[in-house]
């Protein structure tokens, strides 16, 4: 209820009724029915709490009237209404000042424990406010695991200790089930479908190419046609998969017929076995964006037009709204995205 001042207002604060007047600094009681109630408790978070709270640091009616430059009858009046309506004494009048009996004790620690947990919201808020602090999650697409994400993430958190970052790796299917029902606040990946679900944030062409050790004989070209491949030994997708169909008709228009040695749907393990020399893979830069700087691998774009680029989006629920450190974060992987084209 949304109390005015220089106002008769009446409440159902009890299992009866009671009505009263706020007058500037003073809640004046004029009835009270009924035993105390969850509502009676809630007004006591008012005015009244500062009054209870001084009195009990200062041991009397005066000092805490002089600290909170007020009149000690509006402080007495205030104390002696709220244990009539409680029910019960908040204070023992001993002859040298005013002592907290165990339901005051009772009342004030429970006030305490609340204002500490107001403020503590309201820091935290602050901190969300502020883009210190807050949770992202964020789905994406193995190959991006490696080195791309890492590099963002790494920078971003440095500066943001109570940064709750969760990170999994899903398939696009998964990514687009996740981000639409809001299971996730962002998704990374490739060729992405249109989904009415989803709003893309970013988004670049990434061409492909051929990751070879850095040893073979590819690995000092600028470019490939992707008929370089013949006679190779390919580490490729499994049948079936989407990048697997974009290659699958790329050779099938070039006329080539691949020689497949070993299927995985795991980015990682395909180019281990390429550094191990088992053979070659096709993938973008920015899945080997890490071996490439490290020099462990060389990526060679193949210069085919029959071989179309892949397109690296980051994705956001189309109905959410994404909170301040969930859009920093955002802004971050766009700028990234921006300058892998």
């Amino acid at each position: 209820m949304l109390l005015q001042q220089d106002a008769d207002i009446v409440v159902d604060l009890y299992s009866g009724l009671a009505s009263f007047r706020f007058t500037g600094n003073d809640i004046a009681w004029v009835a009270v029915v009924g035993q105390p109630s969850t509502k009676a408790w809630r007004m006591l978070q008012n005015r009244l709490v500062r009054y209870v709270d001084a009195v009990a640091r200062y041991g009397s009616i005066r000092k805490a009237a002089e600290v909170l430059n007020i009149a000690p009858t509006a402080v007495n009046r205030q104390i002696l209404d709220a244990e009539r309506s409680l029910g019960l004494a908040l204070f023992e009048r001993l002859p040298r000042g005013m002592k907290l009996t165990s339901a005051g004790e009772i009342v004030l620690a429970s006030v305490r424990r609340i204002d500490a947990n107001v403020d503590l919201m309201m820091a935290q808020l602050r901190d969300i406010q502020g883009m210190v602090a807050g949770r992202v999650r964020l789905v994406a697409s193995p190959g991006l695991m490696s080195a791309f994400i890492p590099r963002i993430v790494t920078k971003f958190s440095a500066t943001r200790p109570n940064l709750d970052l969760a990170i999994d790796v899903l398939t696009l299917e998964e990514i687009v089930q996740a981000v639409s029902e809001g299971a996730a606040d962002l998704g990374l990946g490739f060729d992405m479908p249109r989904d009415p679900r989803m709003t893309t944030l970013a988004s670049a062409n990434q061409k492909l190419g051929f990751v070879v050790s850095s040893d073979h004989p590819f690995a000092d070209k600028t470019t490939c046609r992707l008929s370089d491949v013949v006679g190779e030994r390919m580490i490729l997708p499994p049948q079936g998969s989407s990048f697997r169909n974009v290659l699958d008709v790329a050779f099938a228009e070039s006329r080539i017929e691949p020689r497949v040695i070993v299927t995985s749907s795991s980015v990682e393990l395909r180019k281990q076995m390429v550094h191990d020399g088992a053979g070659i893979t096709i993938l973008t830069p920015i899945d080997v964006l890490g071996d490439t700087d490290n020099g462990s691998l060389r990526y060679v774009p193949i210069a085919d037009r029959a071989l179309p680029r892949q397109t690296l989006k980051l994705v956001a629920r189309s109905k959410g709204t994404l909170e301040p450190l969930q859009a920093k974060l955002a802004e971050e992987f766009s700028r990234a995205i921006s300058t892998a084209v």
